[in-house]
């Protein structure tokens, strides 16, 4: 029976790969992506089911492969204004969030545009996490300061009547600084608004929040500082890594009662094997099989019930990143045309472009060079255009008229 999922792997030397597709069951090397450096802890993620991006160690570059291909595409140009500390493609593959030092970028990916550049956090960004349904950016640093946005605040301030230099900084739906120490981990739940958000932190503990408001729902104290975070698809479960190696589970069906709790040997089980810290935790889509990944060279797969390791994969030097992705048939394509559109990134904010830009998603059965199909497309960007004129239009008179309300109530 074919393996419905597959693991993502990487290490702090890229001397055979830089990112490895696992078989997980079989320990099989499924594909080796190559010469994209060594890649950075959380900068790597999947576009769609096109392509592998990741971000290289201390360079500001990202690299990108085509799903089916060990070398990367040479036609995507992805250089950025600094290394990247934490990276994050939103859900429906239209947006890239990045952290570089303490600012936050949002990248359009089908046009390469930088729509907002943004800094709450006063020591760099750690970590970057986007919700299911591509509703909220959450962003946590080494100042133990989380921030969540909501993306289309992020996205849609350059397509302001005002420039974002003009009104300055999004603000974001809310800032927590409970922790003490840096933020080293984040996960968002499965259920949109209504998900739960969790931090751990260096500071020993792991705090759970309701995501679109930021309440505070439960603090874990643990005895030792904590690496990552993440739980199961219901969010029953709560698993946690730490600097010793240990991973604990924790029960959130039948909560404490008290917001504080302290975490002793009998109110977590645990899974031990590791001998370094824990640098990643990762679920598969059942909920059946744990994966993480230490500095110990090894990632390590467990069966959740049973809390006993299935296999060992070593690697030649620290683990940085693993990730469970679905066996898209795009990974063994001998050829296939990428039906997401990824253009080189702008490393700059262009307050004077207003061009309007919509997400494309290529179509092999489409023949551009055929005649009625070029007219077709000519009319429908004519009709978008226009479209685009009379939203403009309308929203300027929107603006005048909330402007002058504005100035006849404030001047009595």
């Amino acid at each position: 029976m074919e393996n419905p999922e597959l693991l993502l792997t990487s290490s702090q030397t890229s001397q055979q790969f830089s990112v490895c597709l696992w078989d997980y069951n079989t320990k099989n090397i499924l594909k080796a992506y190559k010469n994209g450096g060594t890649v950075s802890c959380k900068t790597l993620d999947f576009i769609g089911r096109d392509y592998l991006l990741t971000g290289e160690l201390n360079k500001p570059l990202l690299h990108i492969w085509p799903a089916n291909g060990q070398e990367q595409d040479k036609n995507i140009r992805l250089v950025l204004p600094g290394p990247a500390t934490c990276l994050s493609v939103c859900p429906k593959s239209n947006y890239l969030a990045i952290g570089i030092d303490t600012k936050l970028y949002i990248w359009q990916l089908c046009s390469g545009k930088l729509l907002s550049v943004q800094q709450k956090h006063y020591q760099p960004i750690t970590c970057i996490k986007l919700s299911s349904e591509s509703e909220y950016v959450a962003v946590g640093g080494e100042d133990g300061l989380l921030v969540v946005y909501y993306l289309a605040d992020l996205i849609a301030i350059q397509h302001s009547l005002l420039t974002q230099s003009k009104i300055g900084q999004v603000e974001p739906i809310y800032s927590k600084h409970d922790h003490s120490m840096p933020i080293r981990d984040i996960h968002i739940g499965q259920f949109g608004s209504n998900s739960r958000l969790a931090t751990v932190s260096s500071d020993q503990t792991c705090r759970l929040y309701s995501l679109s408001n930021g309440e505070t729902l439960l603090t874990l104290v643990f005895g030792e500082p904590l690496t990552s975070v993440i739980f199961d698809s219901p969010c029953w479960q709560l698993y946690v890594g730490t600097n010793s190696g240990a991973i604990h589970q924790f029960n959130l069906k039948n909560p404490p009662r008290a917001l504080t709790y302290h975490i002793n040997k009998k109110s977590s089980e645990q899974f031990i094997g590791h001998k370094g810290k824990v640098i990643g935790i990762a679920l598969n889509i059942n909920n059946t099989i744990l994966a993480s990944g230490s500095d110990d060279n090894f990632v390590f797969t467990w069966e959740i019930n049973s809390k006993q390791i299935l296999q060992k994969f070593e690697h030649k030097a620290a683990v940085t990143n693993l990730k469970f992705v679905a066996n898209f048939k795009n990974f063994f394509e001998q050829s296939f045309r990428p039906g997401i559109v990824v253009k080189s990134l702008d490393r700059a904010l262009d307050i004077s472009d207003d061009e309007f830009v919509v997400s494309v998603i290529q179509n092999e059965d489409i023949e551009i060079s055929d005649d009625e199909n070029v007219l077709e497309k000519e009319k429908s960007r004519d009709e978008l255009t226009k479209e685009n004129m009379k939203l403009r239009i309308t929203n300027y008179q929107l603006y005048r008229a909330a402007l002058e309300i504005s100035k006849k109530y404030n001047n009595r």
